[in-house]
């Protein structure tokens, strides 16, 4: 059994001791039903709050969320990371830099897993994407290189469904134009998260990922970001750009 699915078990085992269904869980800790299906059966990576909710209604005693830091703990999520993903959930709004592939956080899973491979990997960026149905979801503002439309990730089948993902997920998506000018930001994708009034970056590099909040780094960032927003076209035609790119991957 796979780290992501022991806490899928546990969790079904605890439902099952009460005598609850999953639409009854799903209730108690403010989750949807299928996405509590779809922890059960390791199919998504649980955050933090939800480990804490189903802690709480079902009277585990943080035993779930011992099982979630033990899961992190045998490298699903590389150690430089591990906070990021809740530093998200706080978010009021998030705005993405990438220059090469699309943001984890708009990846489609099969997109997800022809980058990744490896299956719990898949689910803990699946996992992410719980901000989109959360109670207070953020703001997502996107601007993608126009060659990340391009790259082939996966099959043909994939960049059409992940292209058509682009225009209807609950984010703005800009796309960086191939006949741009020279723009900063080509030497890698960041992300910019604000919670409570304050900036915190996530940088990538070949190597690793960094977690940022000096305020001169910070400001050095949202400077870089408002450029390349401006240069970037706007949203209407972006999505033309994004539906007449997948059209290409579906012929």
């Amino acid at each position: 059994m796979n780290v992501v699915s022991l806490f899928g078990s546990e969790l079904r085992r605890a439902r099952e001791g009460l005598g609850w269904s999953r639409e009854q869980l799903a209730e108690e800790v403010k989750f949807s039903a299928s996405l509590v299906e779809k922890v059960e059966v390791g199919n998504k990576f649980p955050s933090e709050a939800f480990a804490t909710e189903a802690d709480k209604a079902l009277s585990t005693d943080g035993f779930l969320s011992r099982i979630r830091l033990h899961t992190l703990k045998q490298d699903v999520v590389p150690e430089w990371f591990r906070a990021w993903p809740d530093i998200e959930e706080q978010a009021s709004v998030i705005r993405l830099f990438a220059p090469l592939v699309v943001p984890g956080q708009l990846q489609i899973e099969d997109y997800a897993r022809a980058l990744l491979g490896d299956e719990d990997q898949v689910a803990a960026r699946m996992a992410r994407q719980h901000i989109f149905v959360q109670d207070k979801p953020p703001d997502i503002v996107a601007v993608l290189d126009e060659a990340v439309l391009h790259r082939q990730i996966g099959s043909r089948d994939v960049m059409y469904r992940q292209l058509k993902h682009l225009t209807e997920v609950s984010a703005s998506v800009q796309v960086m134009p191939f006949g741009a000018d020279t723009y900063l930001g080509v030497d890698g994708g960041f992300s910019l998260v604000t919670v409570d009034n304050r900036e915190i970056s996530y940088v990538d590099t070949p190597a690793r990922g960094f977690v940022l909040d000096d305020p001169e780094v910070v400001t050095q960032l949202v400077r870089r970001w408002d450029h390349l927003r401006g240069e970037a076209l706007p949203q209407r035609q972006s999505q033309e750009r994004i539906v007449e790119v997948a059209e290409q991957w579906n012929t």
